[in-house]
C-alpha cells in the first residue's frame, strides 16, 4: 500500500500487540518516516542478521527476484526497503520487534532458495508465509493449538474462551499489519504454537526469549512446509473484534471455514 497517507494511529489496531515500544517511537511522526529515521532507530536497537552484519534499510531502486532479495539482506544487512509504503515500513517494524526471528527466516529463506537454484520450495513457501502472513500463539496448555489446527472454531474461540486469557497471540506477518489499517473479518494467518507460560508477557514488546523461541524454530527444521503452520481467522481471537462476544459471530463459514475431508478421512 504504497502512495498513501501517513497515519499516526497506525498502531491502534490489537494486531499490534507486543509491538507498542517499537509503534511508539514512529507513531508520534507527522508524517512518513525516512530511510534514515528507520536506520537510526534499528542502529539504537543494534538489530543484526543472521551473520551479525548491521540491519539497515536502503532505497529499494529495481526490482529484485525473492532469491536476490534474501541474499542480499543475509550477505550485506540492506533490506531493500520503498518509501512511504505501508508494506515495508511495517517490515522494518518487525525486524525491531523480532530481530533475532527475523534474520534467522533471513537466513532460512537464502539457503532454502541457494539449494534449489532460486526455485520455491516446501521450506521457502512456508518461510513466505510466515514471513507475510505469521502469527505466533503463545499457550502453555496445547488444547487450543489442537483445536485451531483442527479448525474447530466455536470450541477453540468460545466454548474455550476462558483459556485464551492465558495465552497470547502475536502478529509476525507484515502483510497482516498492513491488512489491519483496512480489516475485513476473513483476515487469516499461518500460525505458529509455541508452549510457554503466556501470563507474564509484557504488552509493549516483544521479550528475547521469544524472539530467541521462534528463531530456533526456523533454524530447527520445525517448519518445513506450509501445512506446519495452521491458520487462524486474526478477528476471531478474544479482543481482537467487539463483535465475537457474541457466539454468532462464529456462524459464519466463509470466514471460519469447515475442515475438509480427504478421501482418507483426514481433515485438512
Amino acid at each position: 500500500m504504497s502512495g498513501v497517507a501517513w497515519r499516526r494511529d497506525f498502531a491502534e489496531s490489537p494486531c499490534f500487540a507486543g509491538l507498542a515500544a517499537p509503534a511508539r517511537h514512529f507513531s508520534g511522526f507527522c508524517d512518513w518516516p525516512g530511510l534514515a529515521d528507520l536506520n537510526q532507530r534499528a542502529e539504537q536497537i543494534g538489530v543484526v542478521n543472521a551473520l551479525g552484519l548491521p540491519v539497515c534499510f536502503a532505497a529499494q531502486t529495481e526490482r529484485h527476484s525473492q532469491c536476490g532479495y534474501e541474499a542480499t539482506i543475509h550477505a550485506t544487512g540492506q533490506v531493500p526497503t520503498r518509501s512511504a509504503d505501508w508494506h515495508d515500513f511495517f517490515n522494518a517494524l518487525i525486524w525491531m520487534a523480532w530481530p533475532r526471528a527475523k534474520g534467522m527466516l533471513n537466513a532460512v529463506q537464502h539457503h532454502a532458495l541457494s539449494m534449489a537454484s532460486g526455485q520455491r520450495g516446501p521450506v521457502s513457501d512456508a518461510a513466505t508465509l510466515f514471513d507475510e502472513s505469521g502469527l505466533v500463539l503463545v499457550a502453555a496448555d496445547a488444547r487450543l493449538a489442537d483445536l485451531l489446527r483442527a479448525r474447530q472454531w466455536r470450541q477453540a474461540f468460545w466454548e474455550a474462551r476462558p483459556a485464551w486469557a492465558a495465552a497470547r497471540l502475536y502478529v509476525f506477518g507484515h502483510s497482516l499489519l498492513e491488512k489491519s489499517l483496512q480489516p475485513m473479518p476473513g483476515m487469516t494467518g499461518k500460525c505458529l504454537w509455541l508452549q510457554a507460560d503466556a501470563k507474564t508477557l509484557p504488552d509493549d514488546r516483544i521479550p528475547e526469549w521469544l524472539d530467541a523461541s521462534v528463531a530456533d524454530a526456523w533454524e530447527k527444521g520445525r517448519i518445513e512446509r506450509p501445512a506446519d503452520l495452521f491458520p487462524l481467522p486474526v478477528w476471531g481471537v478474544p479482543g481482537f473484534d467487539p463483535a465475537n462476544r457474541s457466539a454468532d459471530f462464529y456462524a459464519n463459514q466463509r470466514v471460519f471455514r469447515p475442515a475438509r475431508l480427504t478421501p482418507s478421512g483426514v481433515s485438512t
